[in-house]
C-alpha cells in the first residue's frame, strides 16, 4: 500500500548540517562505516537497480550507536537512563561503556531475551517494565528525574536525530548517484535525520519511510493531515524494533519537509523479506530491519522513483530461536513450505497414497503426524498432518488440489 501526501510548509528545523558533522566528529572511530552492497538478487526480483546499506553490521547490531554516542559523549560521566525494545538499549549501553557513564535501561517485559542479555553484557542495568515501548519510556522518564540522570530518548531528541543523520552523509559518500533511499521507520529518528542529511547534499533524492502495519502512526498521520498522538499501544508484531506508537513532533516536522512518503508492510511481508535477505544476501537481519526490502518486493516503491535505490537494513539483533520461527513463517508466506491436514479412510494404504501423491507432485515431506483418535477425528477416519517443502505458492496450490481430488 502506498501512502503519500504533499510535504507541509517549510519551517526552521531542530537540527542543522553542522550538527550532523559535529556528531560524525564525535564518533572517534567508534562507529563502523557500514558497507553498501549491490544486490543482483533484489535487482532482478524488483526490476530495479538495488543496493543494500548493511547497518545490521554496525557496532551493537544496529544504527542506534550513532545517536547514542552523540548524546552520551557529551555527558562527562553523568548517569544515563534509556528505554528501548532492544536496539536503542544496546546502543546506549555501549556508548555509556565508551564514555564511562553509569547506564540503566528500561525494556518492555516481553523484550527478546538476547537483546536483554546483550544490553547487560555492555554493562547496563536492565529493568523490565511495561507491556510496550511507550510504557517503558514513561517509567524511564520518572526514574531519570528521581535519580538526576540524563534520559536518552530513542528518537525524540535533536542530538539523537543528528547522530542518526550521519548514516545519510555516509550514503552520499558511498553512493553519490543514489536516486532513492528506503528507510525502516519506528520512532523515525533514522528516517528524519538521514533524509535531512541526504537532502542537504542532494535535494532531489526520493526518501521513503517504511512502517509495520500495526504501528503505522506516521503513515496514518500523513493521511489525516496532522500528527496522531493517541495511537494504539503494544499491538504484537514480528517487527518489535519498529513497533512504536508514540510519534515525535521533531520527526514529524523534519519528515514533513524531507520524506517523500510513508509505505506500510505487514508481518507476512516482513518475514518473507527477512528470509530472502538471509538466503540471497547472506546477511542476518531482524524483521524490523527487513521492512524496506519488503516494500521493494511488494512493489510499493513508485515506478518513477529514480535509481539506484538504496534500501537500509537497519538492524540485525534477532533472537536465534525467533529466527527459526520467522524463517518458517517467511517460507510459508512465500509458498515454499506448506502444511496440509487431510482426513482419509482408516484402512491400509491411505497414508501411503497421500505420500505417493506428494511425491508425484514433487513435494519433499518434512514431517508427518498420524492421528487415529481425537476430538475432531470422525469414527472410521484418520487425520494426517503433513508438512512439505514446496517450490513456490503455485506448487503448494497444485499439491492441495491433488490431495483434494483424491479425497473427493
Amino acid at each position: 500500500m502506498l501512502r503519500r501526501v504533499a510535504a507541509l510548509g517549510q519551517s526552521e528545523l531542530a537540527i542543522s548540517l553542522d550538527d550532523v558533522h559535529e556528531a560524525r566528529r564525535r564518533f572517534e572511530g567508534r562507529v563502523t562505516e557500514t558497507p553498501i552492497i549491490p544486490s543482483d538478487s533484489f535487482s532482478r526480483m524488483s526490476d530495479r537497480q538495488v543496493y543494500l546499506k548493511a547497518e545490521c553490521m554496525q557496532r551493537a547490531g544496529s544504527f542506534k550507536i550513532r545517536g547514542a554516542l552523540n548524546v552520551v559523549s557529551r555527558l562527562e560521566g553523568q548517569p544515563v537512563v534509556a528505554a528501548s525494545a532492544g536496539n536503542h538499549a544496546q546502543g546506549v549501553a555501549l556508548a555509556s561503556a565508551f564514555s564511562g557513564s553509569p547506564c540503566t535501561v528500561f525494556m518492555p517485559e516481553n523484550a527478546p531475551i538476547p537483546k536483554v542479555k546483550a544490553t547487560q553484557d555492555y554493562g547496563a542495568t536492565v529493568i523490565l517494565e511495561g507491556s510496550s515501548l511507550a510504557d517503558s519510556v514513561d517509567a524511564a522518564k520518572v526514574y531519570a528525574e528521581q535519580e538526576d540522570a540524563r534520559f536518552v530518548h530513542p528518537y525524540d531528541d535533536p542530538l539523537i536525530i543528528a547522530g542518526q543523520a550521519t548514516m545519510g552523509l555516509e550514503i552520499m559518500d558511498q553512493l553519490p548517484d543514489v536516486g532513492t533511499v528506503v528507510i525502516p521507520t519506528g520512532g523515525g529518528g533514522l528516517l528524519s535525520g538521514s533524509a535531512f542529511a541526504i537532502h542537504s547534499v542532494k535535494p532531489d533524492v526520493r526518501i521513503f519511510g517504511v512502517e509495520i502495519e500495526v504501528a503505522s502512526v506516521y503513515a496514518d498521520s500523513r493521511l489525516q493531515g496532522e500528527l496522531i498522538r493517541d495511537y494504539p499501544r503494544g499491538r504484537p508484531t514480528v517487527a518489535d524494533g519498529i513497533n512504536v506508537s508514540v510519534p515525535s513532533e521533531l520527526v514529524w516536522d523534519i519528515s514533513s519537509q524531507h520524506v517523500d512518503s510513508f509505505l506500510v508492510v505487514d508481518d507476512d511481508e516482513a518475514t518473507n523479506a527477512l528470509t530472502l535477505i538471509l538466503e540471497r544476501s547472506k546477511l542476518l537481519v531482524e524483521a524490523a530491519g527487513a521492512v524496506g526490502v519488503a516494500a521493494l518486493l511488494e512493489g510499493l516503491i513508485p515506478a518513477d522513483a529514480p535509481e539506484p535505490i538504496c534500501v537500509i537494513l537497519s538492524g540485525g539483533n534477532i533472537d536465534l530461536l525467533f529466527l527459526g520461527k520467522a524463517v518458517r513463517h517467511g517460507l510459508e508466506t512465500s509458498g515454499r513450505f506448506a502444511r496440509f491436514e487431510v482426513l482419509v479412510p482408516d484402512q491400509p494404504g491411505s497414508l501411503a497414497r497421500v505420500l505417493e501423491i506428494v511425491a508425484e507432485k514433487g513435494g519433499n515431506v518434512v514431517q508427518v503426524d498420524h492421528h487415529r483418535e481425537g476430538w475432531n477425528v470422525p469414527f472410521g477416519k484418520v487425520e494426517i498432518e503433513i508438512s512439505v517443502e514446496t517450490r513456490d505458492a503455485d506448487h503448494a496450490a497444485s499439491l492441495r488440489e491433488a490431495l483434494s481430488d483424491y479425497l473427493g
